[in-house]
C-alpha cells in the first residue's frame, strides 16, 4: 500500500517514527515547546547530551534535527501527494543518548494524511495550504521559541535548513528514475524558495533563497562539495572546531586541511 510505503520511507530516510524509540531518555510534546519555560527545560536536558558549551549550539543542532521534519513534509508532498499531520500537537520529540552524540527523533502521535485531491482543491492550492500551514503554525513558533530562549538569531536557526534541503534534494532528484517525480521535487522546492512569503519565517527574506557555493572536495581535487549555508556551531561543543565546509573557515585554513588530509590518506 502507498500509505505503508510512505510510513516506511519517513522512518528510514528522516527518522520520523510512529512509536516511542527504544533508548529514549527524555520526551517533549512539541506544542509545549512554544513556551519559553518549556523550551528552557528542553535545552537543559539536551545541552549535556550533545556536549554543548553554549545554548546557541543547542539551537543550531536542534534546527538541524528539525530539518528532518521539514524535509519529510517536502518529500511526502512531492513524491506521494499526501502529507501526514505534522502539526505541533501531533509531534513528540524524543532525546536518545547514542555513542558520540544525541539522536533526536520526532514521533507522529496519530497517523492521518492530507491528500492533494481532498476537498476539491487543485494541487497548487493544496501545496500552498500545506506549506503555509506548516511553516506558519508549526515550524515558526518552534523556531521563534528556540531563538528567544537560546539567544541564537532567527536567521541563524532557519539558516541550518537550506544546507540539508539542497543536499538531500540533489540526491533524491539524481537518484530517481521517474521523470515526473524529479520534476515535482524541483517544482515544489522552487515554490518553497520563491513563492512562500518571508513572513512565514519571521524574516525579511525567505531563508531558502540562498546561493549554493561549491568548494574543492577535501579528498578529491576533481570533485566539489557544497559549503554550508550557515555555521552549525560544532565548534561550540566539547572538542569541536570549524567543519571543512563551514563558511567561517578561511580559505587558507581550508587548503591546509586538504593538504593534511591527503597526506594522511597517502600514508595509509
Amino acid at each position: 500500500m502507498i500509505e505503508d510505503d510512505l510510513i516506511q520511507e519517513l522512518a528510514t530516510k528522516f527518522d520520523i517514527q510512529l512509536v516511542v524509540p527504544e533508548g529514549t531518555k527524555y520526551s517533549f510534546e512539541a506544542a509545549d515547546l512554544v513556551k519559553e519555560e518549556n523550551m528552557r527545560e528542553f535545552i537543559k536536558c539536551y545541552r549535556p547530551m550533545m556536549r554543548a558549551l553554549d545554548d546557541t549550539a543547542v539551537a543550531a543542532y536542534f534546527a538541524n534535527w528539525f530539518s528532518n521534519v521539514a524535509m519529510a513534509l517536502q518529500y511526502s508532498l512531492s513524491v506521494y501527494n499526501a502529507v501526514p499531520d505534522m502539526g505541533l500537537t501531533n509531534l513528540v520529540i524524543h532525546l536518545i543518548p547514542t555513542t558520540g552524540y544525541c539522536r533526536v527523533v520526532y514521533m507522529i502521535k496519530q497517523w492521518k494524511t492530507s491528500e492533494a485531491h481532498l476537498e476539491g482543491l487543485e494541487r497548487e492550492e493544496w501545496r500552498q495550504h500545506i506549506l503555509e500551514d506548516f511553516y506558519r503554525n508549526a515550524a515558526y513558533p518552534l523556531v521563534r521559541s528556540m531563538s528567544a530562549t537560546s539567544g541564537l538569531a532567527l536567521s541563524q536557526i532557519w539558516g541550518q535548513l537550506p544546507t540539508k534541503f539542497n543536499y538531500y534534494l540533489e540526491i533524491m532528484i539524481n537518484g530517481s528514475d521517474n521523470a515526473d517525480t524529479k520534476k515535482q521535487l524541483e517544482m515544489d522546492y522552487e515554490y518553497l524558495k520563491y513563492e512562500c512569503s518571508p513572513d512565514l519565517f519571521g524574516l525579511p527574506k525567505n531563508p531558502f533563497q540562498v546561493e549554493i557555493r561549491r568548494i574543492e572536495d577535501i579528498a578529491d581535487p576533481e570533485k566539489t562539495v557544497a559549503m554550508r549555508n550557515r555555521c552549525c556551531l560544532y565548534y561550540l561543543t566539547e572538542g569541536g572546531n570549524y567543519c571543512y565546509t563551514c563558511p567561517r573557515l578561511k580559505e587558507e585554513e581550508r587548503a591546509e586541511r586538504r593538504e593534511v588530509y591527503r597526506k594522511q590518506e597517502t600514508t595509509l
